[in-house]
Parts: C-alpha cells; structure tokens; sequence
C-alpha cells in the first residue's frame, strides 16, 4: 500500500533536479553545442515545459506555439535565428547563457532536428548573452512576419 511522503521526502527530486541543472558547464562545448544533454533536458523541464509541454506542442488552441518538428525552421533566417533568443521566455529565463544556449541547441536538436538547415552553427553564450540584451516587445507580430516570410502564414 502506498504511503503519503513527508515533505522532506517529496523535497528530494527537487533537489536531484536543481543539483543536476548547476553543475558547471566544462569549458569546451561539443559539435553540438550541447554538453550535457541530462542539463539541458531539465532546463526545458523547468523553464519551458511549464508552457510548451513536454514535447513542444504548445497548446490545442494555438495560444502557445508548438515547437515539434517546426521551431527549426527559424534558423532559416538570422531574424528568425534572433527570435528564438529574443522571445521573453527565453530572453527572461533564468539560466546564464552558456546554459541557455545548451537548452537552445538541445531544443532544436530533439524536438526540430528535421528542420534544422545544413550548417546550422550550434548557438553560443556569448551571441545567446548580446541577444536576450534585447527582448522581443511585439512577439506576435515580430512572429507572423517571420512566418510570412518562410511561407508559413497557417503555421501555430
């Protein structure tokens, strides 16, 4: 029969998952752009997932963006490179920008890999940092010119 866990009990995932988001990043990135995929998993857990969901789907109605086999398609663009910086969520995240840009690439990497184009520079914290200097003000129209200019207007 299960038992109720005490609240230190229940505390001891929270904790595994905050230890494994900070670990230090080494100071060489791979090919990828992506260290540590583990991190970079759970910094989408807690920093994206909350909206998106655990595969990037966003929502039914469209209100949130999905992600999956799509978000690639912006790196087709340097404005549309820009965006995915620049959106608040991922401007305003509260990861330093060598975590960011892990989260970025392993995003695209697991959840557009099909849409990403053929030399596709892996992002890095030091463009990650200028760029979410700033923010977006007008996601939404910023967004649909975006996807005018793809060819993408029904997208969501």
């Amino acid at each position: 029969m299960w038992r109720r866990l005490t609240a230190p009990a229940r505390l001891v995932p929270l904790a595994l998952l905050l230890f494994l988001s900070v670990q230090p990043v080494p100071a060489t990135a791979s090919a990828n752009g992506v260290e540590n995929a583990q991190r970079a998993k759970i910094n989408y857990m807690l920093n994206c997932q909350g909206c998106h969901g655990p595969d990037g789907r966003g929502t039914a109605d469209g209100a949130v963006p999905t992600m999956t086999n799509f978000v690639g398609k912006f790196l087709n663009s340097a404005e549309g490179r820009q965006f995915l910086v620049r959106v608040p969520g991922t401007a305003n995240a509260a990861l330093d920008n060598r975590q960011l840009a892990e989260l970025l690439n392993w995003m695209l990497l697991e959840i557009s890999p099909q849409q990403i184009p053929a030399g596709f520079v892996p992002y890095a914290a030091d463009e990650v940092g200028a760029l979410r200097k700033q923010p977006l003000s007008d996601v939404l129209a910023t967004r649909q010119r975006l996807l005018d200019a793809l060819g993408e207007a029904g997208a969501h």
